[in-house]
Formats: C-alpha cells, sequence, structure tokens
C-alpha cells in the first residue's frame, strides 16, 4: 500500500504519546508499504528532530505553522463552533500542501492522526480510503477534566471546548474508518451517537526495550511518569503527592516518591522536598521503572490506554492505579494492576506492595508474555495494515 500520514506533530524524539505512536507506527508501515508523513514546523529548534526522523529513511514533508498563527486562527474560532484545538492546527497551507501530495502520488489510503487533522479531510479528495485515528474519546477526556477542575474560568473553558469538540466528534461518520485505542472509547463514541466504522488500534509498546530480568530496585521508591504539561498526568502527580503519599509517610518515612517526565510545570516542581523528587525529563524511562518498587498511576480523569500502566506490566513493576487508568487496557491486562478509587485505599495498596516486594515476581513472567502477545509494534501493526486492507477490498467494491 501507499500511505500518506497527516500529524499534527514531527514524530521525534518518539517519548511520549502522539509522537511515540507515528515514530513505530511508520516505522513498522515502511517494512512492507511506502509511507509519507506530513506534518507541522513549529519552530527553528524543530529542524533538529525533523532530520533526526528523516535518518529512519521514512518521507517526512512539513509546513510551517508559527505560534502566532495558532493564536489568529484561536481568536477567529471564539465567533464560531471549530474546537479550540482544531483551530489551533488550521493552516490554509496545509491543505493546499496535502491537495498537492495527492495530484503527485497515487496513495491508496490517507491516515488522518488525531481529531485536530480530521479538517483536511476535503482536503484529500479522491477515490482513495481515508482513515482517521482518534485514538481516545477528547470528548470523554474533557468531560471529566470538568468535573474535577476548581477553577471556575478553566472549568468553563473546558466546558465550552468540551461542547463543541463532541457536536466535531460526528465528523468521524465521514471516513470510511476510524481507529479508536480501547473498547471504553469507542461504546462511548457509540453512545454519543456517532454511526461510524469504529475499530480497535491498541497502544503498541516496544517488547525488545521494555523488557528486562533485573531483579534489583530500590525497596521504598515510588514512581510516576509521563508527559507532565498534559492535564491529566500532572494533576494525578499533585493528587497523588498532596492526599496519598502522607498516608505512606506516617507508615514508613523513609519512602521516596520520584516524579519522571518532560517539562514539569511550576506546581510540580514546587512538591520536591526530602522525600518527593521531580526529576524532569530522563533519557532512559525504562531504568526507573525498574530501580522503582511501586509505580502508581492515581488519574482522577482521562480517556484512552495508559502507556505507562503498559511499560510497568511488561518490566513486572507492579501498578498501583485508579480505575479510570486502567478501564482502557484490553481486559486480559487488568489482572496485572491493583485498583483503588480513593487515598486511603490508594496508600494501603501501595504498602503491600512496599511491605511484600515477592509480589512483584507474580507480575514478572505472565504479564510480559500477554503484553509481548498482545501489544507489540509488530503485532499491533500488523493487525492495523489487515484492517487497512480489508477497508480497500471494501472501498473498491463498492465502486464496482
Amino acid at each position: 500500500m501507499n500511505i500518506l500520514i497527516i500529524t499534527p506533530r514531527i514524530p521525534f524524539p518518539p517519548f511520549r504519546g502522539d509522537k511515540l505512536k507515528i515514530y513505530n507506527l511508520s516505522k513498522h508501515l515502511s517494512q512492507n508499504n511506502s509511507v509519507k508523513i506530513l506534518s507541522f514546523l513549529r519552530n527553528k529548534k524543530q529542524f533538529t528532530d525533523l532530520e533526526n526522523f528523516r535518518k529512519t529513511g521514512i518521507q517526512i514533508e512539513t509546513v510551517k505553522l508559527s505560534v502566532l498563527q495558532s493564536l489568529f486562527r484561536i481568536i477567529s474560532a471564539l465567533f464560531s463552533q471549530i474546537p479550540f484545538q482544531v483551530a489551533w492546527f488550521s493552516s490554509d497551507k496545509m491543505k493546499r500542501k496535502i491537495r498537492e501530495e495527492l495530484s503527485k502520488n497515487n496513495f491508496d489510503v490517507v491516515y488522518f492522526h488525531l481529531i485536530r487533522t480530521a479538517q483536511y479531510l476535503d482536503s484529500a479528495g479522491g477515490e482513495n480510503l481515508k482513515v482517521i485515528d482518534f485514538t481516545d474519546a477528547v470528548s470523554l477526556y474533557l468531560s471529566r477534566f470538568a468535573e474535577i477542575e476548581k477553577n471556575p474560568f478553566k472549568k468553563l473553558f473546558i466546558r465550552i471546548e468540551h461542547s463543541r469538540i463532541k457536536s466535531y466528534e460526528k465528523i468521524a461518520e465521514k471516513f470510511q474508518a476510524i481507529f479508536i485505542c480501547s473498547e471504553i472509547d469507542k461504546e462511548y463514541l457509540k453512545k454519543c451517537g456517532i454511526n461510524a466504522n469504529i475499530k480497535i488500534m491498541n497502544n503498541g509498546i516496544d517488547i525488545d526495550y521494555f523488557s528486562s530480568d533485573s531483579r534489583d530496585f530500590e525497596k521504598d521508591r515510588i514512581i510516576f511518569t509521563g508527559n507532565m504539561p498534559y492535564h491529566a498526568n500532572y494533576d494525578a502527580a499533585i493528587y497523588f503527592a498532596k492526599e496519598i503519599f502522607p498516608f505512606i509517610l506516617k507508615e514508613k518515612p523513609g519512602t521516596k516518591f520520584f516524579i519522571v517526565g518532560q517539562k514539569p510545570p511550576h506546581k510540580i516542581k514546587a512538591l520536591e522536598s526530602e522525600n518527593i523528587f521531580v526529576t524532569g525529563f530522563v533519557p532512559d524511562i525504562k531504568k526507573e521503572y525498574l530501580r522503582s518498587a511501586v509505580n502508581v498511576a492515581p488519574m482522577r480523569f482521562g480517556a484512552g490506554t495508559l502507556n505507562k500502566v503498559i511499560e510497568s506490566i511488561a518490566l513486572g513493576v507492579p501498578v498501583v492505579a485508579t480505575s479510570i487508568a486502567v478501564e482502557g487496557l484490553p481486559n486480559e491486562l487488568k489482572k496485572y494492576v491493583y485498583v483503588a478509587d480513593n487515598s486511603k485505599e490508594f496508600s494501603q495498596l501501595v504498602l503491600e506492595i512496599l511491605k511484600k516486594p515477592a509480589l512483584r515476581n507474580q507480575l514478572w513472567k505472565e504479564g510480559q508474555f500477554v503484553i509481548r502477545e498482545m501489544l507489540g509494534w509488530e503485532k499491533v501493526v500488523n493487525k492495523f495494515e489487515n484492517d487497512l486492507e480489508d477497508e480497500l477490498v471494501k472501498l473498491k467494491s463498492r465502486k464496482k
């Protein structure tokens, strides 16, 4: 297949979230297909990321979209019903670039990554297969975000964006297929009345990197990982530090809590103490997991599937999480996570693991095997390829 990928961000460095997904997806797709990526270039600093990605051998072209241009689009969106996150990535240059690429190349598939790129569907005219990857249900994420936000101005903004996104998600019906990362998100979209061909594409994992036989770890070390500017992540880190960790310290005063992730906001840095450590970006997240006795995911809102939970299971590091943090996992993996939804119960589960390091060994091999069989990128991409080929067959049959 000849595949064009339209994505909001250059997929490098491939550390978290959407960049990680497109980096691995394009790398594995390119083994059996021709792949080209169109993305946005924000500033000169991203030239290095662009050149590093090009070393993979995958074709990528960019359209310049400055922050100033995006701010102008946001202001314009005030007088419309367009979601602000969609307006942020609105570009006439990208529309022209897509049309240009499709006029020069015979693409079988145009793959739109994230709801923010759905606005370019009309630019991808022609008889090719058009699919979109929502990854998760954004309106579900925003509705949960609004429930826990205390600031009245932020809450109002979130509710306005939620209303716009919920209406905008109907655009999924214009694509031949929509991909989502979990059954929970899929069922939510259906309940919202979205009548689309919704398919599951699990979040994948690099099984060669996230595997280890190491059994050495610091017995009283707790870790939380994530892209820290992401609202759900820094809310969870603050929630754990202020409402859960004090219970743990009362019983085990020497316990240390490490918050690991790039670009921690000031509110996260302010948590630092003799027991709480904020590392910022680390080059080897695997090392940080393996040094820890337990990984925590005390998410109070969100949607989709959390990589932090999958990665931890793959490495045999026990995870304590809220039910929201695990609901997007495949059912086969949920039994490997300890779940609690109030601060006292959460702290008790963490303490149980800290006091019984043998629990770690119970997870080690079995969890790794399930991850390898289900969520290795090769498995995920093979299923995605099969889904695309099936949809292409359907598309061709409809044209006859």
